[in-house]
């Protein structure tokens, strides 16, 4: 081996590894400093301790004309399907079609 084979750039030697594990380590103690009570609520598995989520908005009025298109065509459906005209197998397909129908005709 020459000399020109042996050389090594400083990623390789221990100095960069025991200096990558150091800021590793400050890294997680930032982490676990800033965000120790969230773990410990997750850890614990305390539900009461995390605020439950709230709409600040009250949900947007449903469209009155897809509900109407809707109660319309799946109820004709389900009617076909009492009344035996349609299978099992093609309940779920008329209804996804009459489903599909209705949201193209009223969209939003």
């Amino acid at each position: 081996m020459t000399t020109a084979d042996q050389t090594s750039s400083f990623a390789d030697t221990i100095v960069a590894r025991l200096l990558a594990l150091a800021i590793a380590i400050v890294l997680a103690l930032l982490l676990w400093l800033n965000w120790s009570s969230d773990f410990k609520v997750l850890m614990a598995a305390n539900d009461s301790a995390a605020p439950a989520l709230t709409a600040s908005q009250p949900a947007k009025p449903a469209n009155p004309a897809l509900q109407a298109c809707l109660v319309q065509r799946v109820g004709d459906v389900e009617r076909m399907k009492q009344e035996g005209i349609l299978s099992d197998a093609q309940y779920g397909a008329f209804r996804d079609r009459a489903e599909g129908l209705c949201r193209a005709q009223n969209p939003g």
